[in-house]
């Protein structure tokens, strides 16, 4: 494994590099497809409660992926991930142009780019792979048929980036959630992409001079120095 650096910048993939949640997206369009999809409707209906409190929401989230994914052989589950991150990425306006030409910037300029997300590995790679990301690497979700082996969210983003040799402090942190706040918080620069006022004061409490936010919409790259928020 190589040593973390100065020059190791991170990225989410979710908001980041693709529009919207790619694994929800899987779960929609492949996993409750078919005969499943008035099971995942009476769920969400019943669970929508539960789901609108914080604390609950990843339970809620790790509930509906494990119904959706239930029946699934390992390998069948695999091969329906892959094919599915491969489609994603050609679909059009799924993904952020933005975002990758930052990846592509900063891989030219040498630095060591790791795409860190709680989205499943297997899908992730497919996206990044179609993208023309796959020298790019890549630490996420890991499940095993529908069992969830690691949920790659939040702190858990620190240790299980440590187990791939990348180790704090590093240089960039691109992502559009709070939730990655650990990580964000052991970047020299830490950069919130298409945050709202709340989002953006939240953070710059925690992280000060150091941030930095970006409008990426469409083909543009906007960057605001956020001053007085």
């Amino acid at each position: 494994m190589r040593t973390a650096s100065a020059h190791t910048v991170l990225f989410d993939l979710d908001g980041v590099l693709v529009r919207g949640d790619a694994f929800a997206l899987f779960l929609r369009r492949v996993a409750f497809a078919g005969a499943r999809l008035p099971l995942a409707v009476a769920l969400l209906v019943l669970l929508a409660p539960v789901a609108a409190i914080p604390a609950w929401r990843l339970r809620v989230a790790r509930l509906m992926s494990w119904v959706g994914l239930s029946g699934r052989s390992a390998d069948r589950l695999r091969t329906e991930l892959g094919r599915f991150g491969a489609d994603l990425g050609t679909e059009p306006g799924r993904i952020i142009a933005p975002g990758l030409r930052m990846v592509q910037a900063h891989l030219a300029a040498g630095d060591r780019v790791v795409v860190v997300t709680a989205c499943e590995h297997t899908l992730a790679r497919a996206v990044l792979d179609t993208i023309g990301l796959s020298a790019v690497e890549l630490v996420a979700s890991q499940i095993d048929g529908p069992k969830l082996l690691v949920h790659n969210h939040g702190a858990t983003k620190l240790a299980q980036l440590a187990a791939q040799g990348v180790r704090p402090p590093w240089r960039m942190v691109y992502s559009d959630s709070l939730s990655d706040l650990p990580i964000l918080d052991a970047a020299e620069q830490a950069v919130l992409v298409n945050a709202d006022l709340r989002r953006v004061a939240r953070a710059r409490r925690l992280l000060g001079d150091r941030l930095t936010t970006v409008t990426w919409s469409g083909d543009r790259l906007e960057t605001a120095a956020d001053e007085g928020i």
